[in-house]
């Protein structure tokens, strides 16, 4: 009898909390319900926009060598994208194909749209995505950029990687050589360059003290060409500022 009695109590006040109307300026109960919803939708409408692309393929993964900006593993950066700032996100950098890649949600590697993304960071390096005969000279292709020196002289290198095969033992290997490109800007003007005399020509006068600073840091060039190159450009502009 008793849970009889709370039965028909509860159905009386349940009724009469639906069934009346909502003081004007205050919200029914659906309505507060739906709050939440609203809430997680607007919290996650960007992030499906993020989410939301096509499967990236990695069919060279057993490979030795990989396509990937330093290593295969996925690393925490960031992106600007659509219009919207994302942090903390698994990313990955295919240089081979000049494509930026994130782990989706369900654990698919997942590519982002070239045509959304103004920048990227991945491995502490700053990516912009410049456009030839906008941002750039038209010698330079368009494409992501390693910001990797800002001054009053800059260095930007396009990260690029070449894709080649050789068979080993009946089975196809997968080689991937890193083939970068390096571009200074001084007095408002980019320069390629490679070699340490392509470098050393953009600083006349300058040439002795370059070489000591690379053997006082026991920098071997052409073992190590952007930190020989990076070297030159900051010493450089220590001494111009």
């Amino acid at each position: 009898m008793r849970i009889i009695t709370l039965l028909v109590l509860a159905t009386f006040w349940l009724s009469k909390a639906y069934g009346q109307t909502a003081p004007k300026g205050e919200k029914g109960p659906f309505a507060q319900a739906e709050e939440p919803v609203k809430a997680y939708k607007e919290a996650t409408r960007y992030s499906q926009n993020l989410y939301n692309g096509r499967i990236y393929y990695w069919y060279d993964y057993r490979s030795e060598e990989h396509q990937f900006f330093q290593v295969p593993d996925w690393s925490v950066g960031g992106v600007h994208y659509d219009g919207q700032t994302f942090d903390s996100i698994q990313i990955k950098y295919d240089i081979f194909k000049d494509q930026v890649v994130i782990h989706h949600l369900n654990g698919d590697h997942m590519l982002l749209q070239t045509s959304k993304i103004d920048r990227f960071r991945v491995h502490d390096h700053t990516f912009l995505h410049l456009t030839s005969g906008k941002d750039l000279p038209a010698f330079m292709p368009t494409g992501f950029y390693d910001q990797r020196y800002t001054g009053p002289t800059a260095l930007l290198i396009r990260r690029k990687k070449d894709r080649q095969e050789k068979i080993v033992d009946k089975r196809v290997i997968s080689l991937y050589p890193i083939k970068d490109a390096y571009y200074v800007k001084i007095g408002g003007e980019y320069h390629q360059v490679r070699s340490k005399k392509s470098v050393l020509r953009l600083f006349p006068g300058e040439e002795r003290a370059m070489r000591r600073a690379l053997r006082a840091n026991q920098i071997q060039y052409r073992k190590d060409r952007e930190e020989g190159i990076l070297l030159m450009i900051k010493n450089y502009d220590s001494k111009a500022i």
